[in-house]
């Protein structure tokens, strides 16, 4: 009975001490002080585990939310391996588990937990994006030789983060210091509180060993995130502050301005927009003072903690305004800092290598941001990244490594981004032009710099980010079919930028041949002339010893090419200079030796409908006939020939005027009478079926409807 009792008793004992170690844990874990209460649940659960229990579900949930907190994430990782064995991962161990998994380069377990998330919570965007980005993880290491990255030489080893620039110093958040003898411990990771320490730089950006800055401003509590304005004049600080939420008291983040003012820092004055209820902190200025952009867990956020901005309006705060989603995720965004146009924030919602990332976005347009990638970013926590005027030296903040928050140095490398313009002529191929200057045009200077192609047609130059170019040519007888433009405003790693001019050709060469008919031999210094009845001008060349001229001509022009040499009957021929594809067009006219009975068709002459009366255009194929019956000793026949619609007489008559007309201009233009006469067969010397009765087109009726030359004796 004794042995019974003893046994009791400890069993007893010991399920008190357990009860007890539970309110304990659950105690530290309300208030958030983790490292106080790991160890505890730790306990807990391998108690029940070995004791052949299945363990109580909310513990092993505890210890891996205690384990994540403290960024013990392969011990995090055990615990939450645990409950998704259970089944028992809900929607916010699911994007701890995934956190975790991240921490710990784990991806393709990672994805595999997030498919199965993202189909058992369909409305959570967490999941999706994550899913919808699952493949580029590894494009995150692409752009991995774009920034260096190496530890500064002030960290404590005991955590040191969100570095500022301040005058010729750098100033930051750091753990290592007690302020004072009496200064607690932080429960959540059992470190001292923040503190703001100082590191003047010293030649080649080194810095010296960092001092604590010491001013009435500093607390017992958290000191810092820190920042200043453009002349260091003006500092906006994070500090804690006594809140209360659901009816407790709890500590929250506030903002305090300070400014300079003869030799030292004034009074803090508290941002308006402080609330006991909530966070509002890790405050930066924009260049011109404007804008104070600021992270806060205020109510109607999207997220966890949400980026504001607040405008300084006639010397007032306006209503802070939420960056909107395209920033925003329903997780956490913190450390805004702006430079030239951007911002740069640490988030753990939108897609990256782990824990937070820093990405980096224009505060101009509305679009996606960008994760800047490896180095920068790592599987682990990185934020607080700030540059200097120059845009490419800088720190950040990291506890890549061993968990321990450290500053790191980082040094951006100037993008190259080439273009390279490749000029063509457009022909049947594209033809590269050598040595054509092109003009490049800096839209944002307006500045102009005129370069030209090498020997092979393509101009290769550098060129400048966050720029937009217009690039384009000119050339005497072509026409840019588009000009070509760059916008470099997005390129954040070396990129070059390919682009085409094309030169349309407006004008086309062409190459008159004239050769004896049936034979083909060629006719040296025969008589061309190349006429454009569009603008009413004739052209006339003497065809060289190869029986060859040479004209450049507009293209998309209809054209007549006459040729001409005593002896030989005079010839035309129509051709269109429509061709895109050719730089040549080649035109052969045939003349034929004169000889007697010889008839040929005089073409381009035109009367008034239903008249005899020569229409104005008429006179230059009149002009050509005239000095060929003047240059050769000839009689002909001019004769007129109509359609067989209408009567036979009428027709006759008709015929008969119009060929007395060509004959009585060509007696006007000195031609002998008694060379020529005129002849009119009206409708009897068809040259096609288009009789009487049969049903024709309109050009085959334009067949019969002609004027003809008939050579009667050669003198």
């Amino acid at each position: 009975m004794k042995d019974f009792l003893l046994i009791t008793l400890f069993f007893i004992s010991f399920s008190s001490v357990a009860q007890m170690k539970q309110r304990v844990a659950d105690d530290f874990y309300a208030k958030e002080e983790y490292a106080k209460c790991v160890e505890m649940y730790d306990e807990l659960v391998e108690k029940a585990i070995s004791g052949h229990k299945k363990g109580k579900t909310e513990n092993i949930r505890k210890a891996a939310e205690s384990h994540f907190h403290l960024f013990q994430m392969e011990e995090a990782i055990v615990h939450y391996k645990q409950l998704y064995t259970r089944g028992e991962l809900t929607e916010h161990d699911r994007m701890h588990f995934i956190d975790a998994l991240r921490f710990s380069e784990e991806y393709d377990f990672c994805t595999k937990i997030a498919r199965e998330s993202a189909q058992s919570f369909p409305e959570n965007t967490f999941f999706a994006r994550f899913v919808a980005n699952e493949n580029n993880f590894y494009k995150l290491f692409s752009d991995s030789s774009f920034y260096k990255v190496t530890e500064a030489s002030i960290n404590s080893g005991k955590g040191d983060f969100s570095p500022a620039f301040y005058g010729h110093s750098l100033v930051f958040s750091s753990k290592s210091k007690n302020a004072g003898f009496l200064t607690q411990k932080y429960g959540w990771d059992d470190a001292y509180y923040l503190n703001i320490m100082q590191s003047n730089f010293e030649e080649d950006s080194v810095l010296q060993t960092p001092k604590m800055l010491k001013n009435h401003f500093v607390s017992k509590a958290h000191d810092g995130p820190v920042s200043f304005n453009e002349n260091n004049t003006e500092m906006i600080i994070t500090q804690n502050t006594l809140g209360k939420k659901k009816g407790k008291e709890v500590i929250v983040l506030s903002l305090y301005f300070s400014y300079f003012k003869d030799g030292e820092w004034g009074e803090l004055i508290p941002f308006p927009y402080n609330n006991e209820k909530y966070n509002v902190g890790h405050g930066v200025l924009s260049h011109d003072g404007t804008k104070l952009y600021f992270v806060s867990d205020m109510p109607g956020g999207y997220g966890e903690t949400d980026i504001y901005v607040s405008r300084r309006m006639h010397g007032a705060w306006s209503e802070p305004e939420n960056l909107g989603t395209m920033i925003n995720t329903e997780r956490k965004e913190m450390c805004p800092f702006v430079e030239e146009g951007k911002l740069y924030f640490a988030s753990n919602g939108h897609f990256g290598l782990g824990g937070l990332d820093i990405f980096e976005t224009s505060l101009e347009s509305n679009s996606t941001p960008k994760n800047i990638g490896y180095p920068v970013n790592t599987s682990k926590d990185d934020f607080g990244l700030i540059f200097d005027h120059s845009g490419r030296l800088g720190f950040l903040s990291s506890n890549r490594g061993d968990h321990i928050d450290r500053i790191y140095h980082v040094v951006k490398r100037k993008a190259n981004i080439q273009l390279i313009v490749n000029v063509f002529e457009k022909y049947k191929e594209l033809e590269f032009v050598p040595e054509q200057p092109v003009t490049i045009k800096n839209m944002v200077t307006n500045e102009e710099l005129v370069l030209l192609t090498d020997s092979l047609g393509v101009l290769n130059t550098s060129i400048d980010a966050n720029t937009e170019y217009r690039i384009y040519t000119s050339k005497e007888e072509f026409v840019l079919v588009k000009e070509a433009s760059v916008q470099t405003e997005q390129v954040r790693t070396d990129t070059t930028f390919v682009r085409e001019l094309i030169l349309k050709p407006t004008t086309i060469q062409i190459h008159i041949r004239v050769v004896e008919k049936g034979t083909g031999k060629i006719i040296p210094f025969a008589t061309t002339t190349i006429t454009d009845y569009g603008s009413q001008t004739d052209t006339t060349l003497t065809t060289d010893e190869n029986g060859m001229v040479t004209i450049v001509v507009d293209r998309n022009k209809t054209l007549w090419a006459h040729g001409s040499k005593k002896g030989f009957i005079d010839a035309d021929i129509s051709f269109n200079t429509a061709n895109e594809n050719d730089k040549v067009f080649d035109v052969e006219l045939a003349l034929s030796p004169i000889r007697k009975g010889e008839t040929f068709k005089l073409e381009n002459i035109f009367y008034d409908l239903n008249k005899s009366t020569l229409r104005e255009e008429s006179k230059a194929s009149l002009d050509k006939l005239a000095q060929f019956l003047l240059d050769n000793d000839l009689k002909i026949e001019l004769s007129a020939h109509t359609d067989s619609r209408g009567s036979s007489a009428y027709n006759k008559r008709l015929s008969q005027a119009r060929a007395q007309s060509c004959v009585d201009y060509l007696l006007s233009k000195g031609v002998a009478k008694k060379n020529i006469r005129a002849k009119g067969y009206g409708e009897t010397r068809l040259v096609n079926r288009c009789r009487n009765g049969v049903k024709c087109s309109e050009e085959e009726h334009q067949e019969n409807r002609r004027t003809e030359v008939k050579i009667l004796e050669v003198n």
